[in-house]
């Protein structure tokens, strides 16, 4: 009798350590490069923990279930499963999904050599039926290997929402507990027709079926999220790159009317010249060269800063409005150089434009009303020019602070 317990556990191994070991073989193919260990060393641990299930298993079966029991191995299986892919550096929902899916290929292998023993090789002698056995469950898996190779292995480098992982990993789960259901179910009926035999056969294909379709189905909604996902983030580097480019362009108009701003400052510097007046020019040039700090007309200790600033001081004294400014800027300005005055020149010629505005509308009003000398408007001297360089003024202050 011990004799024969043992022979039954030896026989168990010998029967089902392939297809272990086959669906090792395919999780392997699905997280190399992402092992915790050497693959040597990956390798001879999972042989290990391999035999020490079967060996376990195989005494609960012939000990306690016996051939109708075979389906209470399925929990130390998984077992078995789950400590080979907790010899990997990946998240557990990765590891969920590939562990299901190994053990749902090996469970529908089990389930096509259990039709084919039973409306083929039904008569067939002991050794052809082992060899059929091997064949089937300890190869048959191995028609998904692509899959695991690449596709799976593909989702697993490139895919890292764990939510996601965790949500997908039901589907090969429940391919794994449908088929052992089936399984569970052929042995408990007896099949009395030919009938039965085929729709368990057509049971199992279809099945078989769903589950490759499903992976199809799956990988090509993780393809498509994926290709969607870069989509997007070309679609931003090119938003960026269009709104650089709008920077580009915006700076080269800005450049055009730095050097607009910059000739209305040689053509009053000519304007001087062509009337001789030297005193005004020298004033000028004076109020331009002057860099001591505190010296009256400098405005900031950076030379195009303080030219721009200059520039549009006089246009705006020209119309009549007073100005104060007031740049406390170091002379190395600590962004370029071009673009500060730039917009610095922007927002000075608004502000002087609006001026201009003011005292040519406060010109027309009073040409228009020709105030008498009588008036009290006259009497005070607070006539409409006045009044509008006082507002030019206030624009002008604006503008500077």
């Amino acid at each position: 009798m011990p004799g024969d317990v043992v022979m039954g556990i030896l026989w168990y191994v010998v029967r089902n350590a392939p297809t272990c070991l086959v669906m090792f073989f395919l999780v392997l193919l699905a997280v190399r490069g992402r092992l915790r260990f050497s693959f040597r060393a990956t390798v001879g641990i999972a042989a290990g923990i391999i035999a020490a299930s079967c060996l376990a298993a195989g005494a609960g079966v012939v000990l306690f279930a016996g051939e109708e029991g075979i389906w209470a191995t399925v929990p130390l299986l998984a077992v078995s499963l789950a400590s080979l892919a907790a010899l990997t550096r990946m998240p557990w929902s990765k590891r969920l999904f590939v562990l299901f899916s190994a053990m749902a290929a090996a469970a529908i292998a089990v389930l096509a050599y259990d039709v084919l023993l039973r409306t083929v090789a039904l008569e067939w002698s002991f050794g052809a039926r082992r060899m059929l056995d091997a064949a089937v469950c300890s190869f048959g898996p191995l028609l998904l290997a692509p899959l695991f190779a690449r596709t799976i292995r593909w989702g697993i480098e490139h895919i890292e929402d764990n939510a996601l992982w965790r949500r997908i990993a039901a589907v090969p789960a429940a391919f794994f507990i449908v088929a052992n259901a089936l399984y569970a179910l052929a042995y408990s009926v007896e099949f009395g027709s030919t009938w039965a035999d085929i729709l368990y056969a057509l049971a199992v294909a279809t099945l078989a079926f769903l589950l490759v379709a499903s992976y199809v189905v799956l990988f090509s909604a993780l393809s498509a999220t994926m290709e969607n996902a870069r989509l997007r983030e070309a679609a931003q580097l090119e938003s960026m790159q269009h709104a650089r480019y709008e920077d580009l362009r915006r700076m080269l108009r800005e450049t055009a009317q730095a050097r607009h701003d910059f000739r209305h400052q040689l053509l009053l510097i000519r304007s001087f010249a062509d009337e001789n007046d030297l005193e005004g020019l020298r004033a000028y040039l004076g109020e331009q060269g002057t860099r001591s700090d505190g010296g009256q007309g400098r405005y900031a200790a950076n030379f195009a800063v303080d030219s721009v600033t200059s520039h549009f001081a006089e246009r705006a004294r020209a119309c009549g409005a007073e100005t104060s400014f007031e740049l406390a800027l170091p002379e190395r300005l600590p962004l370029p150089e071009t673009d500060f005055c730039m917009a610095l020149a922007n927002l000075l010629e608004n502000a002087t434009e609006a001026c201009e505005r003011v005292a040519a509308c406060g010109a027309m009003d009073g040409a228009a009303r020709t105030p008498d000398a009588s008036t009290p408007d006259a009497a005070s001297g607070q006539g409409a020019p006045a009044g509008s360089a006082q507002t030019g003024t206030a624009i002008g202050k604006s503008a500077g602070a």
